[in-house]
């Protein structure tokens, strides 16, 4: 994945511009040194591939997989957008369940989502346009209902659950008046808690991310970001450096910054015919450095921190792994299976399941976009599932 400025849709929503602090007086920051806690930190973890998830070229057409989420019984939900937008839903096996949506205006059909959740028995899938929330049927994926949603969907880019509600992160850069007057600004993004009909949406926390904006173009990220949530805990990354915000969900305060000492890792240039067409003939202000976190997850009680430290190849990458107090407890190099898979063009969304499977979108060398799923096999981040005892 490519760690210069992402490009955002033509469509998202507006609010004022707020002069927002990097990080809030109330986050206390954690001192991590460079090094983790772990006596093997730095090992090389070798995933093991489980199991592939393949397009058929008709039913099924695989672009950039997102938005990976499990339900109950293990199976993999997932949106894609090749065919327009689809949502599907794999089984444990890895095989095709049923897909959901259609393009269109009328029920069941939409054409952009926001996100979706799965929760109490139904897929719930939050569509911008037309702005609704509609439901299907957990178990056979049967439409049921859909209703209005007053609030503005747009720029919606996380949907998730804790402890039964329902939190969403929306990027407000379509309010402001940099969108429509152009150049580059600290855009606010909040948090909320929405409440189960979608109705109410309280917003709970605030962060900036920088952006910026061509006025009639589009809007692009000069930070990255990227969230998840391990308990009553939602992490946030928004800044090019080293630093993951955590929030408590249920106060709607930052507890602490979690950061360590890190080695920047420099930019190499890019090829132009490796440039992406949406952002080709826009100047972005000079950065020697791509950005410090690839992606975070919440698993197994812990952070794990995906770094910009990796080979070439996209065969190793360097993860750190946090406990719930922000210490830096873990390091390890996780390797790919030997071969021409492209782990990082398509890479941007993937899944870490808490006992320790790893979800990723991947490119073969001919172009071709699978899923795979590889477990990591390490006691030490993911404790081997106890055996049940057996009675006399």
């Amino acid at each position: 994945m490519s760690k210069r400025a992402s490009v955002l849709g033509l469509a998202f929503l507006l609010i004022p511009l707020l002069d927002l602090p990097l990080f809030p007086e109330s986050q206390a920051p954690v001192e991590n040194p460079a090094r983790a806690l772990a006596k093997n930190a730095g090992r090389v973890v070798r995933l093991e591939e489980v199991l592939r998830i393949r397009d058929d070229g008709e039913n099924i057409v695989f672009k950039s997989p997102r938005d990976f989420s499990l339900g109950p019984d293990g199976s993999l939900f997932f949106t894609d957008f090749a065919s327009g937008p689809r949502l599907y839903r794999f089984g444990p096996g890895g095989e095709l369940v049923y897909k959901l949506l259609k393009t269109g205006q009328g029920p069941g059909e939409c054409q952009y989502p926001a996100g979706f959740i799965v929760t109490d028995g139904r897929v719930r899938v939050l569509a911008w346009s037309p702005p609704k929330i509609m439901d299907f049927d957990l178990a056979g994926g049967r439409y049921k209902r859909e209703s209005r949603v007053e609030e503005d969907a747009h720029g919606v880019w996380f949907l998730g659950t804790a402890a039964g509600k329902i939190y969403g992160i929306r990027d407000e850069v379509f309010s402001q008046a940099t969108f429509q007057s152009g150049g580059q600004a600290a855009i606010p993004n909040g948090v909320y808690e929405i409440s189960a009909d979608f109705k109410t949406w309280k917003r709970i926390y605030e962060f900036p991310v920088r952006m910026l904006v061509k006025k009639g173009r589009g809007a692009y990220r000069l930070d990255p970001i990227d969230a998840a949530i391990g308990g009553s805990t939602l992490y946030i990354v928004h800044t090019a450096e080293y630093a993951v915000t955590a929030i408590d969900l249920g106060t709607g305060m930052a507890r602490r910054e979690i950061a360590r000492a890190y080695d920047r890792v420099k930019a190499k240039p890019g090829k132009p015919e490796d440039a992406d067409p949406e952002t080709r003939g826009v100047e972005f202000p000079e950065d020697p450095y791509v950005w410090d976190i690839d992606r975070i997850h919440a698993a197994a009680e812990k952070l794990f921190v995906f770094t910009s430290v990796a080979k070439p190849d996209g065969n190793d990458q360097l993860v750190d792994v946090f406990n719930e107090d922000g210490r830096y407890i873990d390091s390890f190099i996780l390797r790919y299976p030997p071969g021409d898979r492209n782990h990082r063009s398509v890479a941007r969304w993937t899944l870490l399941t808490e006992d320790g499977f790893f979800i990723i979108p991947e490119q073969d060398e001919d172009g071709l976009v699978s899923i795979g799923k590889y477990r990591i096999p390490d006691a030490g981040l993911f404790p081997p599932p106890t055996a049940p005892k057996r009675r006399p």
